[in-house]
């Protein structure tokens, strides 16, 4: 594939050390997690659906794209991106707050990324699923301040 031959020339040209992923075409979603109360929580799963060809900066930013939450997933789907999600979560030793990306192909969730500093803006994702888990935003303030109140320093005092 002559294509492919020079995207990995120009990719060598920048560094030697290059990472080639796979496309995978399906329905993108992101699920938020965190630590509520003392236990570890799946909020719901919002499906992005993009007016162009993929979630670029256009259509994450500047409204090219439908948010939907709950997403549209059978249950099974639904029951595998939110175990899938939290012991992502979980594996990473994750305290506060994340937000994880999958893309579903053939029924099948694959993992892309974990956001560990989701937005908090009125219009983020994070806030929308939490509204939809019925957790008012000052209680998921309130929340992420007693966890970090409650961690302790990496630092020794001098």
């Amino acid at each position: 594939f002559p294509s492919h031959d020079k995207a990995l020339a120009f990719a060598f040209a920048e560094d030697h050390d290059i990472l080639i992923e796979s496309y995978l075409k399906g329905t993108e979603v992101t699920v938020g997690v965190l630590r509520y109360r003392g236990e570890v929580m799946v909020l719901g799963i919002t499906e992005i659906v993009s007016q162009n060809a993929f979630f670029d900066y256009e259509a994450k930013y500047q409204g090219k794209s439908e948010e939907i939450t709950p997403a549209r997933l059978d249950a099974a789907t639904e029951a595998l991106v939110k175990t899938t999600a939290k012991k992502a979560y979980e594996a990473l030793g994750m305290i506060g707050f994340s937000r994880t990306d999958f893309i579903i192909m053939d029924g099948i969730p694959h993992f892309i990324e974990m956001n560990t500093n989701p937005g908090l803006s009125p219009q983020s994702i994070f806030p929308q699923q939490a509204a939809h888990a019925q957790i008012a935003f000052s209680d998921l303030l309130d929340n992420e301040i007693r966890l970090a109140l409650g961690r302790k320093t990496i630092w020794a005092k001098l």
